[in-house]
């Protein structure tokens, strides 16, 4: 439900006072046999209930919401409904009480006239919860003016809005037979075959693309995209007026203007009907008595043209649909509607207050005007500028690509099961991806289809962790400052990256002791093809490890050859050959890393889909060989010194580690020493008192680790916690100041409520930590401040900035969230306006580029790009700067 900018209305979601103290509509008999009914039937039929949008605001009687909302969860992970299961599910939640208790869920079954009728008692649930919502927009409606929330106009606009989003809301087109929607295209195509007619469509007015597109397809999105003084507004203003004043049929136009006023428009429109310069036009000079004519008849033949242009500046896309919603219907006696709809242009129009990210919020102005144009089914043209990736090339003619910002394809895209798969892998799926929320929360989400888009030049950012992404200049990543491109970013930006990542809802399991020789032979072992397969190591607990695990679990004979002092080599037979592999030797071809050299060693990517007590162990036996745990004295000056870090040729591997680090909580920094006699060493290295810790109690230590294990946990036992490892960046102070601004709150009158001493402006000048910011979050009352220092998101830090040369680039688009996570590094969404177009083109003027050089002047391509339904190609056209006006080649001639 929509509110008044200003508001101090009841929550939409909650039931409103009726008038004369009458109860809301609501049918309690209703609730309770549908909810009876689902209990007792099988999951074909309550699929259905719920599956048609039954949700859980639309039970009247909270009880039965709780009931419903239980049922919900049971239904997604793929759980029966009954008595016992929904019982069950309350009481783990904590709700059964809440929810009326045993006796009421077991009430509910007897309550049920007829378990057959579930879907009529669950339409008369959502009519009912229907009338609810209209009463609660008229409530707010009513408070709002008798409030004197917001000027009248403003009131009136926000109340038209809220009453067509109930109706809206419940206008859900069902399913159709397919002989039913092909009745009607065959006598369309019989009625178009018999005329000898190709348009379908809208028609543009430019013949060349009409006869590839077929005029503009009623319910489609068209986006046509430029940089600037491509002339854009020029070419939809000459679009709307060969609509208006087609000869053959006039339809109307809805044109809304956000960067030309209603006078410049009307002066184009003369200007190119009536061949006049347009510079003639606005200075006046019009003493000749054959152009005045033509002013005066163009300007008659416009009287009568249903083109209708709207210049308000500030205007969102409720407004545009709200509009066009009208004008539509005023049009229907007369032309059965609109026949256009255009807007001028997507960036400049207002956005929605409740989204703070300005790629996001034109993502939801695109996909809101495919919704219009589908619910009014007809076109809608939105012109988009490109960005100025599109000059860094030495071929300016723009690409679809432009429209996307991509990532390169070995970009590690983190899955809701917990694996990290390259995007090139994932090209033509929607994975399940783990993302971040607008309270900066991570959440599991469904991505659109992953594409691959080209070749681009892309930017390398690196992190001071050591993380780093590779993408296209205009691709966008968090923060400090919100959502910024590459090509923006500087050295010592804050980036986000994620704090913790989730476990998986549904973990794999693995024996205990294939994680042990997992990690060990990983970490010591050598397992390439040829060679028998050997462990080395001076530990008798690993050893011993290694030799059970693969007795247990494989049945492999270990045999054990001494070296020098404590050193020794176990070797597992019994592994089969190259043509029949067996044992240890099968199991690891299986995992994907059989015959790896110590710089090319791996973990499986199936090891991300354990749970975090498994992913502990394998860690805890992977630091068993390669790991350190320190403390000891800085001989400098006697201060305590503590170490943890796992040391590997592999940087692949140390990556791994870091990202199975992450599971736990622990973010590691990744770092490499260089060496004189062979390739580097990488290391990944946890820092910090309190990550540290948390590695000693989540992690823990085996075999050799285990004595320094705990003298190091004496060490930190000591040591103060470290507040500048994990701070927020100094943007975040922007945030206080409002929120003590709003409250008339002083810093001096701060200082006092947080019980320290007045710092002054130098108070703001540092990155604050987590408790620093909650502490102001608490005597402010300030949510945004209390999500930021709870928030999943750790800030790194941007240490270069550098160009990577061209490579093949992908994108995946996350509906809702808008960003996903690149091995842990927060990434935006691209490429949502060109998903929800159905045509898309770009205009392109050689001369605009090369005006000395050209061999088109006065020539103009129109490109298109994609089309959903149709052919793709170049249209020319000629460009008049004068009027100015675009025209056909054949009519140019």
């Amino acid at each position: 439900m929509s509110t008044p900018p200003t508001t101090n209305a009841r929550p939409s979601g909650a039931p409103q006072p009726a008038a004369a103290g009458a109860a809301p509509p609501h049918s309690i008999e209703a609730e309770q046999s549908v909810l009876g009914a689902m209990l007792l039937s099988d999951r074909t039929h309550y699929a259905f209930v719920i599956e048609e949008g039954l949700k859980v605001e639309d039970f009247y009687r909270e009880r039965h919401r709780e009931i419903y909302e239980s049922m919900l969860a049971l239904f997604t992970a793929g759980e029966s409904i009954d008595v016992l299961t929904v019982t069950e599910h309350l009481r783990s939640r904590g709700r059964l009480d809440s929810a009326g208790g045993q006796a009421e869920i077991d009430a509910l079954t007897a309550a049920v006239p007829a378990v057959g009728n579930l879907r009529q008692y669950a339409q008369i649930v959502r009519d009912r919860a229907l009338l609810r919502r209209l009463l609660t927009a008229s409530y707010e409606i009513q408070a709002s003016v008798h409030g004197h929330e917001a000027p009248p106009r403003e009131l009136v606009e926000w109340a038209e809005r809220a009453v067509l989003e109930v109706a809206h809301d419940d206008r859900q087109k069902d399913f159709r037979l397919v002989g039913e929607v092909l009745h009607a295209e065959v006598r369309k195509w019989q009625e178009l075959s018999a005329e000898g007619r190709s348009l379908t469509g809208t028609p543009s007015g430019f013949a060349d693309l009409d006869s590839i597109t077929g005029g503009f397809q009623p319910g489609n999105l068209i986006i046509i995209a430029a940089r600037p003084s491509m002339g854009k507004s020029c070419l939809v203003t000459n679009m709307a007026e060969n609509v208006a004043l087609n000869k053959d049929r006039r339809r109307p136009v809805a044109l809304f203007s956000l960067e030309m006023s209603e006078a410049e428009l009307a002066q184009r429109f003369i200007a190119s009907q009536a061949s006049i310069k347009g510079d003639d036009l606005r200075k006046g000079r019009l003493r000749d008595e054959a152009k005045w004519k033509r002013v005066l008849r163009t300007a008659g033949e416009y009287d009568s043209a249903p083109l209708y242009v709207d210049d308000s500046s500030d205007i969102g896309i409720m407004d545009v649909r709200a509009k066009a919603r009208r004008l539509h219907q005023q049009a229907q006696a007369e032309y059965g509607g609109l026949g256009l709809v255009i807007v001028d242009y997507l960036q400049l129009m207002r956005a929605d207050a409740r989204i703070e990210n300005r790629v996001q919020q034109v993502g939801e102005m695109s996909r809101g005007l495919k919704i219009l144009a589908r619910e009014l089914n007809v076109p809608v043209v939105a012109l988009s500028q490109l960005s100025r990736g599109v000059e860094s090339r030495t071929d300016k003619r723009p690409m679809l690509s432009d429209l996307r910002e991509c990532v390169t394809g070995d970009t590690l895209v983190v899955l809701a099961d917990g694996r990290r798969v390259p995007i090139a892998d994932l090209v033509g799926l929607t994975p399940d991806v783990v993302a971040v929320d607008a309270t900066d929360r991570l959440v599991t989400a469904r991505s659109d289809k992953v594409w691959a888009v080209g070749t681009r030049p892309v930017f390398t950012v690196r992190l001071a962790s050591g993380r780093g992404i590779c993408a296209t200049g205009e691709h966008r990543i968090r923060t400090g400052a919100g959502w910024r491109t590459i090509s923006d970013l500087a050295e010592g930006d804050r980036i986000g990256v994620a704090r913790q990542l989730p476990e998986p809802s549904h973990t794999i399991r693995w024996p205990d002791d294939r994680l042990v020789l997992l990690g060990q032979l990983v970490g010591d072992g050598s397992y390439l093809s040829g060679q028998p397969l050997r462990y080395t190591t001076a530990s008798e607990e690993n050893s011993a490890a290694v030799a059970g695990a693969a007795e247990r679990e494989f049945g492999a004979r270990v045999s054990r050859h001494p070296g020098r002092g404590n050193w020794h080599q176990l070797v597992l037979a019994g592994n089969g050959n190259r043509w029949r592999p067996a044992g240890v030797n099968a199991w690891l071809r299986e995992l994907g890393i059989f015959n790896q050299r110590s710089h090319e060693k791996r973990l499986p990517v199936d090891v991300f889909q354990l749970g975090n007590e498994q992913i502990a162990l394998l860690l805890r036996h992977l630091w068993a060989t390669d790991g350190c745990l320190w403390s000891g004295l800085r001989r400098s000056n006697g201060r305590v010194v503590t170490r943890v870090y796992f040391s590997t040729a592999s940087e692949g591997l140390a990556r791994d580690v870091a990202a199975l680090l992450l599971r736990l909580g622990i973010v590691a920094r990744l770092g490499e020493t260089p060496s004189e006699h062979g390739r580097p060493v990488h290391h990944v290295d946890v820092s910090g008192v309190t990550a540290q810790r948390r590695f000693l109690v989540e992690v823990g230590a085996f075999g050799p680790r285990v004595a320094p294990a705990e003298k190091l946990d004496t060490a930190l036992a000591t040591m103060p916690a470290n507040t500048n490892v994990d701070t927020l960046p100094r943007e975040v102070w922007a945030a206080v100041r409002e929120a003590m601004s709003e409250r008339g709150v002083t810093q001096r009158a701060m200082a006092t409520m947080r019980g320290t001493s007045y710092g002054g402006q130098a108070h703001f000048a540092f990155a604050p930590s987590r408790s620093v910011i909650a502490g102001y979050a608490t005597p402010l009352d300030a949510p945004a401040l209390a999500a930021a220092a709870e928030s999943d998101i750790f800030w790194d830090r941007v240490d270069a900035v550098e160009p990577a040369g061209e490579q093949e680039v992908f994108d995946l688009t996350v509906p809702g969230p808008a960003c996903w996570l690149a091995d842990g590094i927060v990434s935006h969404n691209s490429g949502q306006i060109e998903q929800d177009a159905d045509l898309v083109m770009f205009i392109y003027r050689d001369e605009y580029y090369f005006p000395e050089t050209t061999d088109k002047p006065g020539e103009a391509e129109l490109i298109i790009a994609k089309h959903r339904n149709g052919g793709l190609g170049d249209v020319p056209l000629t460009f008049q700067n004068e009027y100015p006006r675009f025209l056909g080649l054949q009519r140019a001639a």
